[in-house]
């Protein structure tokens, strides 16, 4: 029997919850469901290995058809599974961790669905064809799933890919290193830097996809991005570490001389856009043409379990769940050759990584 953790059974879940209620709610400030706001369901779409399985309705009942299956099953059936999967999910403690529910797995089985997650490598979870109230199109929009039940996901995935190269402003000797090298925490290591009064110079992002993807957001935010990368490993508290408060930090350091005045929210905006694009499908390794596979936007399994949805449609919305709900983050300490000092062509060297995470 398969096994997984609470954002992975959150996946299945979630395809329950929406056959059970047949409408995707829209999501307000503070997770909360906008009651009077909605679409209907019209159909989903579960894909896995090369194949789809189609969840339509007629009346009380869910129509369900792939390659070798066409059955026709009772809504309750789906209301009843969908309540004991976030019973079982509930019930574990830990965050982490994988467990079985074997009910599950059973009824999904019984319609031919064996995997119960989405690729790690596609930005969408799930396809769902609405009816839009206002206009009656009925758009068929690719959706990315966060749960609240599990542990955060990241939104920025560490890699090779996401670090930043900077110059140090003097060289340092190698017993100054070993003293910075001794320390385990980022910000113990600055704290030394500082007391040497080392300052850094970006010097480029070391892929140069991912440096030409950020130019698209805007021509100066690789630097932009640099800079709040330095003011994060310099910190040491963590409730400081949200996008949110860095962007405050680098609108009021205004190194890029932006009229605030005439737009004091530039920065925000800059910032904001970073995030939408990233959640709809830039990747740090692959050139980004806007090529949206997220293009409905992000379905969010609440701790209580329902489902909200932030739209692409209402980007406001969208753009502010982004910014007010991520996080910098630290990978993994011993992997891509993070603060270790390196000399190139006469100067001192070393190395930041991006990473950003979800608060919730």
């Amino acid at each position: 029997m398969k096994s997984y953790n609470k954002g992975e059974w959150s996946e299945p879940y979630l395809l329950l919850k929406l056959i059970a209620d047949q409408k995707l709610f829209l999501g307000g400030e503070n997770f909360k469901k906008v009651e009077n706001l909605f679409y209907c369901i019209i159909k989903i779409l579960h894909f896995e290995n090369n194949k789809s399985t189609t969840f339509s309705f007629d009346g009380d009942l869910v129509l369900v058809q792939n390659d070798s299956t066409q059955l026709r099953l009772p809504v309750k059936k789906f209301i009843d599974i969908s309540k004991l999967t976030l019973d079982r999910i509930k019930s574990v403690k830990s965050k982490k961790g994988s467990f079985e529910i074997p009910e599950l797995m059973s009824f999904l089985n019984s319609l031919n669905i064996q995997e119960v997650k989405s690729k790690s490598s596609q930005k969408k979870d799930i396809t769902i064809q609405i009816e839009d109230p206002n206009t009656f199109i009925t758009p068929t929009l690719g959706f990315s799933i966060k749960s609240q039940l599990g542990q955060p996901s990241t939104l920025v995935n560490a890699s090779g890919a996401t670090n930043f190269t900077y110059i140090l402003s003097k060289k340092l000797t190698q017993s100054q290193i070993k003293e910075i090298e001794s320390q385990r925490n980022f910000a113990d290591k600055f704290k030394i830097f500082d007391k040497y009064n080392v300052q850094f110079t970006f010097d480029k992002v070391d892929h140069k996809i991912f440096n030409i993807n950020l130019q698209t957001i805007d021509y100066n935010f690789p630097k932009l991005l640099s800079e709040i990368l330095i003011m994060y490993y310099k910190n040491d508290i963590t409730s400081e570490n949200t996008i949110e408060k860095y962007t405050e930090k680098i609108t009021a350091k205004n190194e890029f001389k932006y009229d605030l005045n005439l737009n004091p929210e530039i920065y925000k905006m800059i910032v904001k856009r970073f995030l939408v694009e990233y959640a709809l499908g830039m990747r740090a390794a692959q050139i980004w043409k806007r090529d949206y596979q997220a293009d409905g936007g992000y379905l969010i399994v609440r701790e209580d379990g329902e489902v909200i949805c932030y739209h692409f449609y209402f980007v406001k919305n969208f753009e502010n769940y982004l910014f007010q709900n991520t996080k910098l983050e630290t990978p993994d300490k011993n992997r891509f050759h993070m603060t270790e000092i390196y000399e190139e062509n006469g100067v001192q060297k070393l190395k930041l990584n991006l990473q950003i995470r979800f608060t919730k």
